[in-house]
């Protein structure tokens, strides 16, 4: 992956409106951490982020601000790339990043017909999503380091990685950041890892992974989605990665929204409080069977809402119990 995009690069504004209702910062405020690159950066009080965006393998640095939410939304900016052609194909990374085309009334519909304490879910949250990595490698990166800790911890952990192994782009006097790179991690020492907090398992399995991304022994985005099963199955067989670990990063990269780790501690407890903890185990299989491609959205929106109840406003949930 390279660390910048490599020619010089102009300013070109960006703006697009996401299909309403669309909700991203809340998300952006649980999973960001205040001044620290996890690569995102984020400021809730003015609601602009900074990133790069990969597209078309490319890095191109990205500043935008979330307005209208949830209801009427613009996300406009600027972004810099080597030509008009590329910032336009930036954008477009952009509008997956965020699932701008996503249709949430549209789901919400569908929930309500399938169960009323899921509908209640799914009202309180107009237009919420996680974002899309599109990268298989920098999901599975992030999930390692999201295994069996606190949120607040990951993510410093994770901006620590970010800081001393990830790409880094220079733009109007900003810096913007990316996932740490395979070709710094593949070959460092496991020990030097541990510095930044992470367990012995757990500096051993980004080394693993990393190599397997340079040695080209990771599926490309096409190749997973289209046999996620087989997907989970073959990332398993990483060291430090198992099935929680496989499940969660595939549903970061899917465009859909994939059930992703069925035994989530947050998932369960979440279901739990929505439908009663007798319905909960009964309610995720019929998640399953009548939400294809969505059901992963209703179980990310019972985590949050377990960890929002849980944390309070301003403290950061833990991060799920996984392995």
């Amino acid at each position: 992956m390279s660390e910048s995009v490599g020619r010089p690069i102009s300013e070109f504004p960006v703006a697009f409106r996401p299909v309403a209702p669309f909700s991203f910062s809340p998300h952006l405020e649980r999973f960001t951490a205040p001044g620290l690159p996890t690569p995102y950066l984020y400021d809730p009080g003015e609601r602009r982020l900074s990133l790069l965006v990969l597209a078309e393998g490319r890095l191109l640095p990205v500043s935008l601000t979330l307005e209208g939410e949830p209801w009427s939304p613009l996300i406009r900016g600027r972004i810099w790339a080597p030509t008009k052609r590329e910032a336009e194909a930036g954008r477009r990374a952009l509008e997956e990043v965020v699932r701008a085309r996503f249709d949430y009334e549209r789901f919400a519909k569908e929930v309500c017909g399938l169960d009323a304490g899921l509908c209640e879910l799914v009202r309180r949250y107009p237009g919420l999503r996680p974002g899309r990595c599109l990268s298989l490698y920098a999901a599975l990166v992030d999930s390692v380091v999201k295994q069996r800790i606190a949120l607040r911890a990951a993510l410093r952990v994770y901006s620590r990685l970010v800081q001393r192994y990830g790409a880094r782009v220079e733009a109007a006097g900003e810096t913007f950041y990316w996932h740490p790179l395979p070709e710094r991690l593949a070959d460092e020492d496991p020990a030097r890892l541990r510095e930044l907090g992470l367990t012995r398992v757990k500096a051993r399995a980004l080394v693993e992974v990393a190599r397997a991304e340079v040695e080209g022994r990771l599926p490309g985005l096409e190749e997973a989605l289209r046999d996620p099963e087989s997907t989970v199955e073959g990332l398993t067989n990483l060291y430090g990665v198992g099935e929680w670990t496989a499940q969660l990063a595939l549903a970061m990269v899917a465009p859909d929204f994939p059930l992703g780790p069925l035994g989530d501690l947050a998932v369960a407890r979440g279901l739990a409080l929505v439908v009663g903890a007798d319905r909960g185990r009964e309610l995720a299989r019929r998640v399953v069977e009548g939400l294809p491609g969505l059901g992963g959205l209703v179980l990310y929106l019972a985590a949050f809402d377990y960890e929002g109840r849980r944390g309070g406003r301003g403290s950061p949930p833990r991060a799920s119990r996984g392995t």
